[in-house]
């Protein structure tokens, strides 16, 4: 069986008929998804640029499967991306001050490089393996440091260890306002300390749980990923997983589906009517949704009164946008007494407008399901996707593209 060439080779992504990673090619990968899961926080800052370490390697792996010819550029993401850049600069031309050409243009580095992915005319089945096999090992060993973290924090008052960022060197620390910890219940959740937030951890845990759940299956992995899972607090993994298992895989499952969501509901409110012990916490998230300054009112409730806000200036605002770089702007202007959250569907549509949301979300989708990721783990993806603040997070594309470097077989 002939294997990819070595990286410091001149063909390192050469692919024959059954194509496998060399140890170099191997190193690539670890060192990719390592930069994004423990070096995110490591940043090297240039002026006011923190340039992370996720960043650079996302840069460079795109750059070097460019420059070696391995990577084919693909028409029609290429095509959304244009008429999507062309009309943000148009909007940001003429909107007022409050945009940010700054936003718009890490919107398009972030996501350009989208338009490119391994060849095809290859059987890269165990290229897409190994990738996959690598994130769900790096994830297991975030969930295991997170309930280490968890119960050091918590139960032994170890405050040093709720985040690198508090013990990384100015020099090299990565800009940014984030939750480090949120205390619920007298609490601190867990982000695997070295992630950014609890809800990066549950992410990242969800979706490497799915995608394990979708291929080998094992027992132990799944039980040492949803420990992870647990140990952030946070709902965000499980709206993945309930995304990945819930949403069809086609239309002739949509019959399934909708059953699926009755049993779902019917066991929820069985199982709240039963006040089964351990759930007491997530129930009572659910009234977060009625309540300003709570989680669940900034990212599920205030973003609607923000789109609903650009809709009422009139009909060029709801399809073009307000620009770039404005929906954070203007909750800063409103000077409100309650947090707004920036997820993804809200922060486009009010910044890109309706016709903006329809093309950047057309290119991560294009991105996802045409790819060797199976169809559950492509709607976990997109569904945290939309509902998170993750357009503008260069970590979370860089895991989604690396996942999705492997073009589906036109066989399946």
């Amino acid at each position: 069986m002939t294997a990819i060439h070595d990286l410091a080779s001149p063909h390192p992504w050469s692919m024959p008929d059954d194509a496998t990673l060399t140890r170099t090619a191997r190193l690539a990968v670890w060192t990719a998804v390592l930069s994004i899961m423990f070096f995110s926080q490591i940043a090297l800052n240039i002026g006011d640029f923190p340039f992370s370490t996720d960043f650079f390697f996302y840069a460079v792996v795109t750059a070097y499967l460019i420059s070696s010819g391995y990577a084919a550029l693909q028409l029609y993401p290429f095509a959304i991306l244009i008429v999507a850049a062309a009309t943000a600069v148009f909007v940001v031309r003429f909107s007022p001050s409050s945009t940010s050409p700054t936003s718009m243009l890490l919107l398009f580095v972030v996501y350009a490089p989208f338009l490119f992915r391994l060849r095809r005319g290859y059987e890269l089945s165990k290229v897409q393996d190994y990738i996959q096999a690598t994130f769900v090992q790096v994830a297991c060993a975030l969930s295991i440091i997170a309930v280490v973290q968890l119960v050091a924090v918590n139960l032994l008052g170890l405050k040093a260890l709720i985040n690198v960022n508090f013990v990384l060197p100015e020099q090299i620390r990565g800009a940014g306002t984030y939750a480090f910890f949120r205390e619920t219940g007298g609490i601190v959740k867990a982000n695997g300390f070295f992630l950014r937030e609890s809800s990066t951890l549950s992410i990242v845990t969800a979706l490497a749980a799915v995608i394990e759940f979708s291929g080998r299956a094992r027992w132990l992995v799944l039980a040492t990923l949803a420990s992870g899972l647990l140990a952030s607090l946070s709902g965000s993994g499980i709206l993945l997983i309930l995304a990945a298992l819930i949403l069809p895989t086609s239309i002739l499952r949509l019959p399934l589906v909708v059953l699926a969501v009755v049993a779902l509901t019917g066991g929820l409110v069985l199982t709240y009517q039963l006040q089964v012990p351990g759930f007491e916490f997530w129930f009572g998230r659910l009234a977060e949704f009625q309540t300003p300054g709570t989680s669940g009112y900034a990212r599920f409730v205030a973003p609607f009164e923000m789109v609903e806000r650009s809709f009422e200036r009139g009909i060029l605002q709801a399809i073009f946008g307000n620009g770039a770089g404005s929906y954070l702007r203007e909750v800063g202007a409103l000077r409100l007494e309650y947090e707004i959250n920036d997820p993804t569907w809200a922060k486009l549509t009010f910044e890109y407008g309706l016709f903006g949301f329809m093309l950047i979300s057309a290119l991560f989708a294009w991105r996802l399901y045409t790819s060797e990721l199976r169809r559950p783990i492509c709607n976990g993806a997109l569904f945290i996707w939309l509902s998170s603040g993750m357009v503008l997070k260069q970590d979370f594309a860089f895991i989604v593209w690396l996942l999705t470097l492997v073009p589906r077989s036109p066989h399946k």
